[in-house]
């Protein structure tokens, strides 16, 4: 016997109220357990193909389907009564002919849409039925699909799509071929498929991105039914789980824009790393990125998707910490500083500065020694006179250059008369170390996040902690949402990517809608792709419709926060469970938001650099 459940299946449990949701997740242990067992109300739900329905109470209904061959039950709906019943009407689960998929699919399309395009000649039409068909796309849709010439116009048909041929339609859309297209979205058949054998189907690695197969005894199934939003923990799209499951010949790049689950890929690639047999018990993963909270986070969810073997075997920690750690242990005493420090010292060191520098600004001076001395560890006038300033703009002759650089010897000065260096110093610092042979133990592979915050120092410190073979790095990141670093190209650090530069395209977490409004804002502007090329967002595309973003502007900062106080009661009162999070520009801006709110009835919580978020509270 085999229990699977669809990823809708947990959407439409999250929208259930507690008590529901409680009777509902103690059904489904009853079913697993025994789906022939007295009390569980089965039933054959007539006018429907193999669909059946499970009684949760008086007034709820599980809804799911058992096929005519195997002994297999796959849990698709959760509802009222009536709403459950009405949505299994409108819906088949089958096996897709041409790419072996389980598609749950409405068995009502809008005729008269499809009507409405007959003959009509779009973008698609240049692709032959077989190919599309072989995309997924129904017989009864080809006309339809045909006519399209847009990406609005897909957007229109969305909802009678399943997701894999919306996605593959899109893709086709923005230039990717077809071949590309089928290899990313769908495994190619061993042998001839037959649409009634399900348990085969559930288990090829593409019926993984929408369903859950139940597993003997599985405590992981009572955690996500417990927390039915974070379907991450389980489901992966193919071009996620083709990520995380492969072995390389050396270091992987994974680029991806916003909500597009690079993180969840790198934490799943841990484990399976940590995974690994060949692993010795005193090497470990290192899982390493740019904020200290966002590695407390990770840690957290890492806990959630790994037992306690496998996780004993990460190491998680913002990379500035590791350093800090390192050093310390190594005897090393000065102090590394950060912000305002640093602006302090500079403040003295521009003093020096000649009147013939007078034309440059004071940003100038520490944008030339973050983007051109550090990057490559310059530590003489002569050395500087001959690096490459690629990107800077503003040409500098070799006389400039020597008044520059007395300004940045004096810097120097200063940071070594208090003992101080900056991270970039203290990170080749710690390079140096492992060079001599101080680290104890090389990882046996790093995993980075957050990859476009790190500098040229930073991946050559990585470099240096893992030997250079398969599998030993793995790089995820988005030039586009660079904040604290500079570009870098990673083959100038020591790591090869070559042949393995990888993109994630799919934006899960917000609507098409903000994507577009974001992408705007760099419209025009080139982004590198960490390696000495460019990143396109073309192919970028989230799944969600919302409404439009808005901007509105205030004289005052009283007329501000009073708007947003109004905005966000407006929010709870649509939904009250909703998680509402106010995003400032400055600490001191937290601040003031954070006392408001905490005396409004709504509450507030102020995000620590230093502690995990709290989704259980349930103020801003």
């Amino acid at each position: 016997m085999k229990v699977a459940i669809s990823s809708d299946f947990f959407t439409a449990l999250s929208k259930l109220q507690n008590e529901v949701s409680h009777k509902t997740i103690k059904l489904i242990e009853k079913f697993r357990k025994n789906p022939k067992s007295n009390g569980l109300n089965y039933e054959k739900l007539h006018g429907t193909e193999n669909m059946h329905s499970l009684r949760v109470d008086r007034g709820y209904r599980c809804i799911l389907m058992s096929p005519k061959v195997g002994d297999v039950y796959i849990l698709l709906w959760v509802d009222t009564h009536d709403k459950a019943y009405e949505w299994a009407k409108r819906h088949r689960c089958v096996i897709d002919a041409q790419t072996g998929n389980i598609q749950v699919v409405q068995t009502e399309y809008t005729t008269q849409k499809v009507a409405d395009v007959e003959n009509t000649q779009g973008f698609f039409a240049q692709f032959k039925d077989k190919e599309l068909l072989k995309l997924g796309v129904p017989k009864q849709l080809l006309s339809l699909v045909e006519s399209i010439d847009s990406e609005e116009e897909l957007d229109d048909i969305r909802d009678i799509l399943v997701d894999e041929v919306y996605e593959a339609l899109f893709y086709l859309l923005a230039g990717d071929s077809f071949e590309d297209v089928y290899t990313m979205l769908y495994d190619k058949p061993s042998d001839e498929i037959d649409t009634e054998d399900f348990v085969k189907a559930l288990e090829s690695d593409s019926a993984k991105r929408n369903f859950y197969v139940v597993e003997e005894d599985d405590v992981e199934l009572i955690e996500m039914l417990n927390a039915p939003l974070e379907k991450w923990r389980v489901f992966l799209h193919p071009t996620q789980r083709k990520l995380v499951y492969s072995h390389y010949n050396g270091a992987v790049r994974v680029l991806g824009g916003a909500g597009t689950g690079k993180t969840v890929v790198a934490m799943h690639r841990a484990k399976f790393l940590a995974q690994k047999s060949s692993f010795s018990s005193n090497q470990k993963i290192l899982f390493t990125t740019f904020t200290k909270n966002l590695a407390i986070d990770i840690y957290e969810n890492l806990k959630k998707i790994c037992d306690r073997d496998t996780l004993a075997k990460i190491e998680v920690n913002n990379l500035d910490q590791w350093v800090h750690d390192f050093l310390s242990a190594n005897g090393y005493e000065d102090k590394i500083i950060y912000g305002n420090q640093k602006q302090r010292l500079w403040n003295e060191a521009l003093l020096v500065k000649s009147v013939e520098l007078d034309k440059f600004g004071e940003n100038f001076f520490m944008e030339e020694w973050e983007r051109v001395v550090q990057p490559q560890s310059i530590n003489s006038l002569n050395d500087y006179i001959k690096a490459s300033r690629v990107g800077r703009g503003t040409r500098l002759s070799r006389k400039l250059r020597r008044a520059i650089w007395d300004v940045f010897e004096e810097y120097r000065t200063l940071l070594s008369s208090k003992s101080y260096k900056e991270p970039s110093d203290a990170m080749r610092d710690a390079r140096v170390l492992i060079e001599q042979g101080k680290l104890k133990e090389k990882y046996s592979a790093i995993v980075v996040d957050e990859a476009q915050d790190f500098n040229a120092q930073a991946f050559m410190l990585l470099r240096a902690m893992v030997d250079d073979t398969k599998d030993d790095m793995f790089i995820v990141g988005d030039a586009h949402q660079r904040i604290y670093g500079q570009k870098v190209v990673l083959g100038h650090c020591g790591i090869n990517i070559r042949g393995r530069g990888k993109k994630l395209k799919l934006n899960y977490r917000t609507t098409d809608e903000i994507r577009k409004w974001a992408i705007a804002i760099l419209e025009g502007e080139e982004i590198d792709d960490l390696d000495d090329g460019v990143d396109s967002n073309r192919d970028y595309k989230s799944l969600y419709h919302g409404r439009e973003p808005e901007v509105k502007l205030f004289e005052t900062f009283e007329q501000e926060i009073e708007f947003i106080e109004q905005y966000v009661y407006e929010l709870k009162k649509e939904d009250k469970e909703s998680q509402i999070c106010i995003v400032v520009r400055t600490q001191k801006r937290v601040d003031d938001y954070y006392q408001y709110f905490k005396k409004q009835t709504i509450g507030a919580l102020k995000i620590s650099r230093d502690s995990r978020d709290d989704l259980t509270n349930t103020g801003v």
